[in-house]
C-alpha cells in the first residue's frame, strides 16, 4: 500500500480509502488510485482486511445501525399485511439484531415519498444499507438513485434500480413439484397461472414446467393456461378440455375457480407453487421460505456495509435460495 501511494503521490491513508470506495475521495481519483493498485500488482492480505474492516467500522460516525426496509406497496394494497411480507421482515429482523442492526421500515408507498426524497432522508439519517421487498407493478421501475446507498432486493419484481438479488429458486421450486407429483401417481398436471402474476416472477414457473413435460408421455401432456382476472369461463373451458387431475397455481382465485363445480368432470387436486397463509393447510405446497429471504437479505447488506461498497453494483449477483416441498 504504501508502493501505491508513492506512485500515485498521496498518502496511504488515501490508498485506503481509494481501494475502499469511500465517496471522500473523488471518484476520478479513486479510479486512477485503483488502476496504480493493479497495476503494481497490490493485493489485500484477507486477514488484515477484515480486522481493518471491523476498525474502521467502530471509527465511521456514518455507519448505519440501522437497516432501511423500504415498502413501496400504496395505501389499500399494502403486500405487508400478507404472510410472505411478515414473514419476510421477521426473518429480516431477527438476523439483523444477531449482526448488531435493527430495522427501520419506511412506508414510502403508503405516505406518498419520492424517491428523491427518500433518497435524501436515508443518507441524513445515516441509513445507507437497504432492502427493497416485492414491489407492485407500477414501482418495477423506481427511480432511486443509489449513489451513498448499498441494497438488495428480495424476489424478481423490481427492475430498476439494478441491485444485487436475493430470491427463491421459483425454477426448482417448480421442478420439484412436477416430479413430486409425479411420485404421487399424478399423471395429468396441469398449470393456471395469471399472465401479471407469470411477468412478475419472470416466466420461471411456467418455464420449469415446460422443462419437465419433455420427459412425459405424450398422451400424459396438458397445456398450461395463462388467463387474465376474469379468467373463470376459459379456466372452467380448460379444465372441461383436458381434465388435469392436479393442477399447479399460486393465486387464490384460480383455486376458487377450479373449486366450482363443472359438470361431468372430477375435481381436480391442487398443488401450490407457493406456501401463504390463506393455503398453509393444502395437501401440497412449495414453501419459499420468506423468513430466510429476509434473513440472506440482510446479510448481503451487512457484507456490502462491512466492504463499505456504494452505489450501482458493477456486476450485481443473485443469491437464490431452494424452495422445500410440503405435503
Amino acid at each position: 500500500m504504501a508502493s501505491v501511494a508513492r506512485a500515485a503521490g498521496v498518502a496511504t491513508s488515501t490508498v485506503s480509502k481509494a481501494l475502499r470506495e469511500d465517496p471522500t475521495i473523488p471518484p476520478a481519483r479513486r479510479a486512477e488510485i485503483q488502476q496504480i493498485a493493479q497495476r503494481l500488482g497490490y493485493r489485500p492480505n484477507p486477514m488484515v482486511a477484515a480486522l481493518m474492516a471491523r476498525l474502521h467500522s467502530r471509527r465511521r460516525r456514518n455507519d448505519p445501525h440501522h437497516i432501511a426496509w423500504i415498502d413501496l406497496w400504496p395505501e389499500g394494497q399494502e403486500a405487508s399485511r400478507t404472510s410472505d411480507f411478515k414473514e419476510m421482515l421477521r426473518g429480516a429482523n431477527e438476523r439483523a439484531a444477531e449482526l448488531g442492526y435493527q430495522i427501520e421500515v419506511h412506508r414510502v408507498g403508503r405516505e406518498g415519498t419520492s424517491a428523491a426524497r427518500l433518497h435524501h432522508i436515508l443518507i441524513s439519517r445515516s441509513q445507507w444499507g437497504l432492502i427493497i421487498p416485492p414491489v407492485p407493478r407500477e414501482a418495477m421501475a423506481y427511480p432511486l438513485d443509489l449513489e451513498g446507498l448499498s441494497g438488495v432486493t428480495i424476489g424478481t419484481s423490481l427492475h430498476q434500480p439494478v441491485m444485487h438479488r436475493v430470491a427463491s429458486n421459483l425454477f426448482q421450486g417448480s421442478q420439484l413439484a412436477c416430479r413430486k407429483l409425479r411420485a404421487h401417481g399424478f399423471r395429468r398436471i396441469g398449470f393456471v397461472l395469471s399472465p401479471a402474476m407469470n411477468e412478475r416472477v419472470e416466466e420461471k414457473w411456467l418455464g420449469a414446467f415446460l422443462a419437465e413435460q419433455v420427459s412425459w408421455p405424450r398422451a400424459e401432456v396438458v397445456p398450461p393456461l395463462l388467463v387474465d382476472a376474469e379468467g373463470e369461463r376459459p379456466c372452467q373451458q380448460w379444465r372441461r378440455r383436458w381434465r388435469p387431475d392436479v393442477v399447479l397455481l399460486a393465486e387464490p382465485h384460480v383455486a376458487a375457480w377450479l373449486a366450482r363445480h363443472v359438470r361431468g368432470t372430477p375435481q381436480p387436486a391442487v398443488a401450490w407453487l407457493r406456501r401463504i397463509e390463506a393455503i398453509a393447510r393444502a395437501a401440497f405446497a412449495i414453501d419459499t421460505r420468506p423468513d430466510k429471504m429476509g434473513a440472506a437479505a440482510v446479510e448481503v447488506v451487512v457484507a456490502q456495509i462491512h466492504r463499505n461498497e456504494r452505489g450501482r453494483p458493477a456486476i450485481p449477483h443473485i443469491l437464490l435460495l431452494d424452495g422445500v416441498w410440503c405435503e
